[in-house]
């Protein structure tokens, strides 16, 4: 098995160990939510859509890590067409929580009230940190072709720029732990605990798709020599 391969397979296995763990925490999303009238957390909580957003990245990530031989036009556009579905709705988020107004088909998930009753709340949405986070890594799956060089490198400064958030987010919460310690404003991250894990997890698989492969681009030039000869054979 050879290091590209090597690094496909890990990328695979973390986007489908992503996924799975995601669809087991969406059922229950609710007992680790925050009740309308308790006080507030003093952390934020790991929200439903910021787990869909995390699941529909880690399966556009297993299914350009599958580790088949050759390259499928449908894999990529299925890849693509769930990278664009996290670049729009990322991007929805972002703009509710600018102007402070808020789109009711996405009121698909409900915080219980001190009663145990479901009531609607700006607060069941991701945090513009984590829709932020997410926007990036679907900018970088947008760009991701390993037999490209040109496009290798958004993918890798995408992914480097979706990495930023969540590991501040450790610093702070590590900084927490310091007794007296001033924590600094921008420290202050929205992002859990648990959507800081998820995120890094993400960040993983995403890093192990960065490699540029000597054979890629050996693949590459034998093509377009391939095609150049044929051409020539033609004319």
């Amino acid at each position: 098995m050879s290091e590209l391969q090597k690094r496909w397979f890990f990328s695979f296995a973390i986007g489908l160990a992503l996924c799975v763990v995601c669809l087991a925490y969406i059922p229950y999303w609710q007992n680790y939510a925050p009740r309308v009238g308790d006080s507030i957390p003093k952390s934020p909580y790991l929200t439903p859509w910021t787990v869909i957003l995390v699941s529909l990245l880690s399966v556009s990530l297993a299914i350009l890590a599958f580790p088949v031989r050759g390259e499928s036009p449908i894999r990529t556009i299925l890849s693509k067409t769930l990278g664009v579905a996290v670049l729009c709705l990322a991007t929805v988020f972002l703009l509710e929580h600018i102007s402070g107004i808020r789109s009711p088909e996405l009121d698909l998930f409900r915080l219980p009230d001190a009663d145990g009753n479901s009531v609607r709340l700006y607060s069941a949405r991701p945090s513009p940190y984590s829709a932020t986070t997410s926007l990036f890594f679907s900018l970088a799956l947008l760009f991701y072709d390993h037999r490209v060089r040109w496009r290798m490198r958004p993918f890798q400064i995408g992914t480097l720029a979706a990495l930023i958030l969540p590991s501040l987010a450790v610093v702070g919460y590590i900084a927490q732990l310091v007794p007296g310690a001033q924590i600094p404003a921008w420290l202050k991250s929205g992002l859990s605990i648990p959507a800081v894990i998820l995120y890094l997890t993400l960040g993983s698989g995403f890093l192990g798709l960065s490699y540029h492969s000597k054979e890629s681009q050996l693949t590459v030039a034998r093509r377009g020599k391939i095609l150049g000869a044929g051409s020539d054979q033609h004319s």
